[in-house]
């Protein structure tokens, strides 16, 4: 039991020891929501874990001594209303229709719902690909949707949970997928059935200093190498995925979170799976998440708890929020031996990617000073001659944020903070970033070089 409950539909913190609920602009919600249970609307907030998730179920509030408290509800799922019955009917018999027009095996339950731990479609696909539809549109809670994926793994089958919300509880509880139809009149070709979510692809993201983003290892900087991301598929359509999984074209991966969280379900080709275990062993979603690093004696993983304002920022973001999936604590690729030694300039020691930003940099800067060059003289447009066009302006200011945003990340690199004389130290890296040699060391007078 808690006093300190997540209403998701309002996205507030409900205080159960206040009369109010400490929302005096909601008079009656506490008669709203006290023997009234609805799945996915309320949440607890005391970061409570149960095997890497955040709740594993929903709550409710029940009243002892005329208080009123939150409890966990871990299983059970709302009923479905008649549209979305239909709506669920439509996507069996979709499923079941492309599968066996493929050649594949399809077994379905009789009546309009399946048995008791029987999946709605179940589709016999080449080799040992088996997979167990299970198309979930209604709220459902977390233990009831890890109790049925573990009845199918038990059956030798790949679970593959079908919904349409971008809040759906099985998303990356189990492998699943998204579509945006809501109506059962729109499940009638490929072209009205794009898939929104759980297909990925590996893409391996180049750290150096024309990304905007700082190294997802060091935190700060670039480190030169690459970085693996998982990012979403486009273009792929709902009858793709039916054929691609029974083939064996697509596979399910699952990637554990680093801090301990929820992790992630994907589908992906059998080529970028490979690639990215490096030949370890899947993951297991039922272990404890340990980040690779671990191996290496680094910091593992964080225990369980958090603070509240965290675990509110896991349940108010989408559970498909669309975005790529940061991956490269589980594969990165080296970067060149020049970001990483340091260069050796009369007293200074540079570090290597310091260096490769001030070369980016002024790169950077010639780039602005060539879109400028080419802009209508001032002559010509006071004369009415020439014109600055829309998009010429447009990419003036973003050679030039671009440069803002390299100059600010320089003067903001540790390194500063440990040499004593700036001046001498910022004509240094300028030195050494327009000379080229193959060598690591030079002989340096300051004042023989500009400043940054």
């Amino acid at each position: 039991m808690t006093y300190s409950v997540w209403h998701r539909g309002l996205g507030v913190t409900l205080d159960l020891t206040e009369a109010d609920l400490g929302h005096p602009e909601y008079p009656r919600l506490l008669d709203e929501i006290y023997g009234n249970y609805q799945p996915d609307l309320l949440y607890c907030l005391e970061a409570h874990e149960d095997e890497g998730f955040i709740c594993p179920g929903f709550m409710t509030i029940r009243k002892v001594d005329g208080r009123p408290h939150a409890m966990h509800v871990a299983k059970g799922e709302r009923p479905e209303t008649k549209a979305e019955s239909d709506l669920h009917k439509a996507l069996g018999e979709y499923t079941a229709k492309v599968a066996a027009g493929e050649g594949f095996r399809v077994t379905r339950p009789e009546g309009d719902r399946p048995e008791k731990g029987r999946a709605d479609v179940t589709v016999e696909g080449a080799d040992s690909h088996h997979l167990a539809y299970e198309i979930q549109l209604a709220a459902i809670a977390g233990g009831s949707v890890d109790d049925r994926t573990r009845t199918a793994r038990r059956a030798g089958l790949t679970p593959l949970w079908l919904v349409n919300n971008e809040n759906a509880i099985p998303i990356d509880r189990a492998p699943w997928a998204r579509l945006n139809v809501q109506s059962w009149r729109d499940v009638t070709d490929r072209a009205a059935l794009p898939v929104r979510g759980g297909i990925k692809q590996l893409h391996m993201s180049r750290c150096d200093w024309a990304n905007p983003v700082p190294c997802p290892q060091q935190g700060a900087g670039r480190c030169g190498g690459r970085h693996a991301l998982w990012e979403p598929v486009r273009g792929l359509y709902y009858d793709d995925v039916i054929r691609r999984t029974a083939t064996g074209e697509l596979v399910s991966l699952y990637l554990p979170h680093p801090a301990g969280r929820r992790g992630w379900h994907m589908w992906v080709t059998p080529t970028d799976k490979e690639e990215f275990l490096e030949g370890r062993p899947e993951p297991d979603p039922g272990a404890v998440a340990v980040r690779p690093a671990d191996a290496a004696g680094r910091t593992g993983r964080s225990g369980p708890g958090g603070t509240e304002a965290g675990v509110r920022s896991e349940l108010t973001r989408a559970r498909d929020d669309e975005r790529p999936i940061d991956a490269s604590l589980w594969h990165t690729e080296p970067g060149p031996a020049e970001f990483s030694r340091p260069f050796v300039v009369g007293e200074f020691v540079i570090p290597g990617d310091l260096v490769a930003a001030r070369r980016t940099f002024t790169r950077a800067l010639e780039h602005a000073a060539d879109i400028a060059a080419h802009l209508p003289s001032g002559a010509d447009i006071a004369a009415g001659r020439a014109e600055i066009t829309g998009r010429q302006r447009e990419r003036l200011a973003e050679a030039r944020e671009r440069c803002r945003r390299l100059a600010e990340e320089m003067h903001t690199h540790p390194w500063w903070e440990t040499v004593g004389d700036r001046h001498a130290a910022r004509e240094a890296l300028t030195y050494v970033a327009t000379h080229d040699s193959p060598l690591s060391s030079w002989t340096f007078r300051p004042g023989s070089g500009p400043l940054v």
